[in-house]
């Protein structure tokens, strides 16, 4: 097995997280922005998901300019914003020790300059945020390093797992990340209403750290999952169902192999039970 694109995970408080997640989770809104302010919307509001880019490790928005060749990155290590075209950056903001609202109008006004009216430029969005504490006004602090390079291990971690999974199954559909619950999923749809949900999540209401997570939709009775065990993670049932593998259980151990080895483990298991309550064995 190869460890080279796993990052070990490490025991880290709740709190640290949810902190780092809450300025994460706003500074991504830059790349929505984007997608908001100059990308055709699409149905299936795509057009505000980001990309991840695995070799810097970091967040893209989609592409958008007169060539499509324009997009707004984000390092989940740092807090940096990029505005890249052709893949170079033209310009990088550090969000630590400013605001959003600031970065906002230092992007606004760049991106006009290269022919993108600031009028055009939106921060609003038709989504509400996890109630976190304001950066629109007050600034980014990035000095909880470790927290910043936990999130973004986690991001990191799962590209590689999931996005094999959408190359060899016809019926999923792009590996994206989801700028209002913040999850890197894919989505198996299996005819009519019916689908799999394959992610991973950095972190919500239910659980503070960051988990990993199959779900099927309807949702299965709990009657439909007694016969179905887990050799890691859990069946979740409060407000929704679904199988989740969450970091506190993975940093229990502190070996790269191990750590990836379980999530394998629990991504395999997990799609057989959701296919197995679907109907849709292969």
């Amino acid at each position: 097995m190869n460890e080279a694109n796993w990052k070990l995970l490490i025991p880290l408080a709740d709190k640290r997280l949810l902190q780092a997640r809450g300025q994460l989770h706003q500074a991504v809104q830059l790349l929505t922005a984007a997608g908001i302010s100059f990308v055709e919307h699409r149905p299936d509001d795509s057009h505000t998901s980001l990309l991840w880019d695995s070799q810097s490790n970091m967040f893209l928005s989609q592409t958008f300019g007169p060539d499509h060749n324009f997009q707004i990155g984000l390092s989940p290590q740092n807090l940096s914003c990029h505005v890249l075209h052709s893949h170079e950056t033209l310009l990088e903001l550090k969000l630590n020790g400013t605001t959003l609202k600031q970065v906002a109008s230092d992007l606004q006004f760049f991106l006009e300059d290269h022919g993108l009216p600031k009028s055009v430029f939106t921060m609003e969005r038709h989504f509400d945020l996890p109630n976190y504490p304001d950066n629109w006004s007050s600034p980014f602090d990035t000095s909880d390093q470790e927290a910043f390079d936990q999130l973004s291990s986690a991001y990191s971690n799962a590209y590689p797992l999931i996005k094999p999974i959408a190359h060899r199954d016809e019926r999923a559909g792009s590996l994206l990340t989801w700028p209002h619950h913040f999850d890197m999923a894919i989505l198996l749809s299996l005819g009519g209403e019916k689908s799999i949900g394959i992610g991973m999540s950095p972190g919500d209401t239910n659980y503070a750290s960051p988990y990993y997570y199959v779900n099927v939709w309807p949702y299965p009775s709990e009657d439909q999952i007694i016969d179905l065990p887990l050799t890691f993670g859990k069946w979740h049932t409060e407000g929704w169902i679904g199988m989740v593998l969450p970091m506190n259980q993975i940093v229990k151990e502190d070996a790269l192999a191990v750590q990836k080895s379980m999530v394998i483990t629990f991504l395999e298991q997990a799609i057989q039970h959701a296919e197995s309550i679907s109907g849709e064995n292969r």
